[in-house]
């Protein structure tokens, strides 16, 4: 028998009230990193008190209360470190399911390894093989479960987000959420201005006519959204709509902050002028750089010692399979625009750059075969621990450019000169969130990561961006 159409429409209506009263409009890839990690620890370690429960002792005495806690600890707290490492908590994931399933059962492996170092060479505890098969197994499959499980319920019900600002403002801003990771449904309030008076115009239709300010507050109040994001540069006109649509209890912020929050990231192209000057743009918080520096010298004294033997091993391949200097020296451009001498090892062939400087390419011809290797396992960065002794880098940072790409990148891009606010660094947000670049649309989306960083520039995301380099090293990401 089919459904009249009351029926459908109480049928949508109760969804709708269902989806609201649930939170759903959170629960869409947005739940943050902090969400995940408890997530993870949670099954992880639950997983692993189940396993001793379903798996009988083998002797008579089974394992205390003491050993089931803490190895369930050890495990969870493992998964989870491994979990952040490889980027699995971000809620900007990539939605494929391959990749993940491999990561949490690399996951459960790290955890695995964790109990036996912990539990069975310091405590001296055997855990039963079995005990740690089965915690591998139930913490992969309901850690895939629950987070490949909100991509599809994010897909089945998008959040409603309304645009408005002028036409180009719109154009824009829907190219830059539709590439997003995170599934969207956009609705266009645009804006056009005729001589003194704004129009409105909705969807972008060609036809335009005056509207009074009581009916462009009509219609922002009217609009069937979940978030309304508007362009600064219009807040003469729309200060009053939106700060009655506000009052109505509607969710609002500029297109900015909007980006900031969900995307992580800083849309070059609308930050409002009172932004670049706030106090809190860069962190130059003398606790915060003091901390920071005495850090970089205390991880790059520790870098250089350990690192010491792949730099000897590395050397001698470089030498081996070309007979050219081991070590490659470059102007790059630092703090304030200072100039700085950067060092490397050498992983492009030795007249590289006969024809002046070029964007160095995934898959340039001009890396050697070692080379291949040292770019991919960032080997060949070791040598800038020394760089972080003489202050000139620091650990965490944006990447250092050539003085021959920043000239024209500066005028190319917006606000290209305020990545140089902090000191640059060996890793940084943008080598985490955005792959190899090459070109100058690549130095632009890199600049939105740069600039966040330079605006949220803490010790904590400083550690977070250390761990998610660990996991991009592991994954040989350039």
């Amino acid at each position: 028998m089919s459904s009249s159409p009351f029926q459908l429409e109480s049928i949508d209506r109760a969804y709708a009230r269902f989806a609201s009263i649930s939170c759903a409009r959170v629960i869409v890839g947005r739940l943050n990193e902090k969400f995940w990690s408890l997530a993870f620890l949670i099954v992880s370690a639950s997983s692993c008190l189940l396993a001793f429960e379903l798996t009988p002792s083998a002797d008579s005495t089974p394992p205390s209360v003491f050993i089931v806690i803490l190895t369930s600890m050890v495990f969870g707290v493992s998964f989870t470190a491994c979990s952040h490492v490889l980027g699995l908590t971000n809620h900007l994931l990539g939605r494929n399911i391959i990749p993940l399933a491999i990561k949490l059962f690399f996951c459960s492996i790290i955890g695995a390894v964790a109990v036996s170092m912990v539990i069975g060479f310091m405590i001296y505890q055997p855990i039963g093989r079995y005990v740690t098969v089965i915690a591998m197994l139930l913490a992969t499959t309901c850690a895939f479960v629950i987070r490949s499980g909100t991509w599809l319920f994010s897909s089945s019900y998008m959040p409603k987000i309304s645009l408005i600002g002028d036409k180009q403002f719109c154009e824009e801003a829907i190219q830059f959420l539709q590439g997003g990771p995170l599934p969207l449904k956009i609705q266009t309030l645009s804006l056009r201005e005729q001589g003194e008076d704004p129009a409105f115009v909705q969807d972008f239709n060609a036809s335009s006519y005056p509207i009074s300010l009581p009916r462009l507050c009509q219609r922002i109040n009217s609009t069937d959204c979940d978030h309304i994001v508007y362009q600064p540069a219009h807040w003469a006109v729309l200060e009053q709509p939106l700060v009655e649509a506000l009052a109505a209890g509607k969710t609002i912020s500029p297109f900015s902050q909007y980006v900031e929050e969900h995307y992580q990231t800083m849309p070059t192209w609308q930050i409002p002028n009172s932004g670049l000057f706030s106090k809190s743009f860069a962190n130059s918080s003398p606790s915060y750089l003091m901390s920071k520096r005495v850090c970089d010298i205390i991880l790059a004294i520790v870098g250089l010692l350990f690192s010491l033997p792949l730099l000897v091993m590395a050397a001698i391949a470089i030498k081996l399979e070309d007979g050219g200097p081991v070590f490659y020296n470059q102007i790059r451009v630092g703090r304030y625009g200072r100039h700085f001498t950067i060092y490397k090892l050498r992983s492009m062939c030795v007249d590289s750059e006969t024809g002046g400087a070029k964007w160095a390419s995934k898959s340039d011809s001009r890396i050697t075969r070692i080379g291949k290797f040292l770019r991919r396992s960032r080997i060949d960065e070791l040598p800038q621990f020394l760089n972080i002794l003489r202050g000139d880098m620091s650990f965490i940072g944006p990447r250092p450019e050539r003085p021959e790409f920043t000239s024209a990148l500066d005028e190319e891009l917006h606000h290209y000169n305020l990545r140089h606010l902090l000191k640059p660094g060996l890793t940084g947000w943008a080598q985490i969130n955005y792959p190899y670049g090459d070109s100058i649309e690549d130095a632009k989306q890199k600049l939105t990561y740069d600039l966040y960083y330079v605006k949220y520039a803490t010790l904590a995301l400083d550690l977070q961006i250390a761990l998610r380099t660990v996991g991009a090293a592991m994954q040989g990401a350039r």
